[in-house]
């Protein structure tokens, strides 16, 4: 993956904590049940951004410990959760001790790493009988609008993941498919495509033609657009 496209966002620190959605509180609850979470146990949020799954994980009761390796995402996160211990660091140098966690959890940012370095640093920082899970927010082409804009964007039907954690590492203990509903507007639905890591590394010219073509796109289906969501959620276990 690019480093390039990986770092985009921290040009967008603050317009991706207004437009990103949240984490469905369902998903949330399938990851503590899937990996045997109570409250209290210590969980790492990784590639933590601004905090978009943080903040649902501190509302399950955990204890958070957040890293992320963009300074602008680390400020906004410690603005919205100033309770979460906040680490500057990366998937591939994680600066916790062996042993110090009971779950690392990912959202919209597994893809970015690169797993052969990535992969025994989340093993490393696990205690035995600990977990990971790996979430993905997207967007769901079953619905007319979104399957244009998609089309629009060229972004994959289904999502493509990268290579998941396996074995001798890992093992997937399940995965699950969360559907929600959030409303935005055309206006909003822009916002949102802005913070995309293909927009945000677009020539200026390229990407106010894309967002452009976004907005017609949206307006054509109301002022009021309901955007159904797809929440991907994978689980593992630590070997």
């Amino acid at each position: 993956m690019s480093s390039e496209r990986a770092r985009s966002f921290d040009g967008a620190a603050a317009e991706y904590e207004q437009h990103r959605p949240d984490y469905p509180a369902e998903a949330l609850r399938w990851v503590a049940a899937t990996l045997g979470l109570g409250p209290g146990a210590r969980v790492l949020d990784l590639g933590a951004g601004t905090g978009k799954l943080a903040r649902g994980l501190v509302a399950l009761g955990f204890d958070v410990v957040a890293v992320e390796p963009g300074l602008p995402m680390r400020e906004q996160l410690e603005r919205a959760l100033p309770e979460v211990e906040t680490l500057a660091g990366s998937a591939e140098e994680i600066p916790l001790p062996n042993a110090s966690v009971d779950a690392v959890t990912v959202g919209q940012a597994y893809h970015w790493f690169d797993q052969p370095r990535a992969l025994p640093e989340l093993h490393r920082v696990l205690r035995a009988g600990g977990g990971v899970a790996l979430l993905w927010n997207w967007w769901d082409a079953r619905d007319p609008l979104q399957a244009a804009l998609t089309d629009l964007l060229g972004f994959p039907r289904p999502l493509v993941y990268p290579e998941l954690p396996a074995p001798p590492l890992f093992r997937e203990l399940g995965r699950t498919t969360v559907e929600s509903v959030r409303e935005t507007t055309p206006a909003g639905l822009v916002a949102r495509v802005a913070t995309t890591s293909a927009m945000l590394t677009a020539e200026p010219a390229e990407r106010q033609r894309v967002l452009d073509e976004v907005r017609a796109l949206a307006q054509r289906h109301g002022e009021r657009l309901p955007l159904p969501q797809l929440t991907h959620v994978f689980a593992f276990e630590r070997l």
